[in-house]
């Protein structure tokens, strides 16, 4: 079966309710407010920014096969964030002194902290899970949502054919890394896995429960 499927077998349910999140519905459904779709952009700009330096941690613990691919991902990543500009000058969004909001930094500091301190297979994990998470969600908004939509060129970018090859060699390389993998790797590969998803949700749910850090 291969790791990749044993553990959206797991944690179906999970996943099953990042797919059906209101963000992605009405978005699809074309009955979100800018407003709340601006915060999302704005965050996950942010959040996109942070991803560069979290492929590039673990360039130097990655077998020499991945490096062409990571190094490839990194330029990806400039090019969405291009794209996350465009959109915003286009509909008058600002990313001018924005910064990540409590949910959104604690994502980042979790990328940024398991790329550093993690087995590489552990880190992998969450690249592929945090991938295949984005490609899954926004093929919901895809199936529903106008091409003439403002919105449609984030559906394009994450719902396309060029993304779903990426995330097809993210788990084809995932379920290797798992079948070398000790049992103590495996069982945090598992882990990281159900928390990258619960991050996605919590990412969607931010954008509507607002930028507020606890205690204050």
């Amino acid at each position: 079966m291969g790791f990749c499927k044993e553990q959206l077998n797991r944690i179906e349910p999970l996943w099953s309710a990042m797919l059906q999140h209101r963000f992605l519905l009405e978005t699809r459904d074309e009955k979100i407010s800018d407003d709340i779709f601006a915060q999302w952009m704005q965050q996950d700009y942010l959040f996109v920014r942070a991803a560069i330096p979290f492929i590039a941690a673990m360039i130097p613990k990655a077998p020499l096969k991945h490096w062409e691919a990571h190094s490839n991902v990194i330029a990806m990543l400039q090019k969405e964030l291009k794209l996350f500009e465009e959109r915003a000058n286009a509909v008058g969004i600002s990313f001018k002194d924005i910064t990540p909001w409590f949910t959104n930094h604690a994502y980042i500091q979790f990328l940024l902290a398991t790329a550093a301190n993690e087995p590489y297979p552990v880190a992998y994990t969450v690249l592929y899970t945090a991938e295949k998470a984005y490609y899954d969600s926004w093929k919901v908004v895809q199936k529903g949502l106008s091409k003439n939509s403002k919105w449609y060129p984030f559906v394009e970018n994450w719902a396309g054919e060029a993304f779903a090859q990426y995330v097809g060699y993210l788990k084809d390389e995932l379920n290797e890394l798992a079948a070398n993998a000790g049992n103590d790797d495996l069982e945090r590969m598992a882990e990281y896995f159900e928390l990258t998803t619960r991050y996605e949700i919590a990412f969607w749910d931010m954008v509507y429960e607002g930028r507020e850090w606890p205690g204050l």
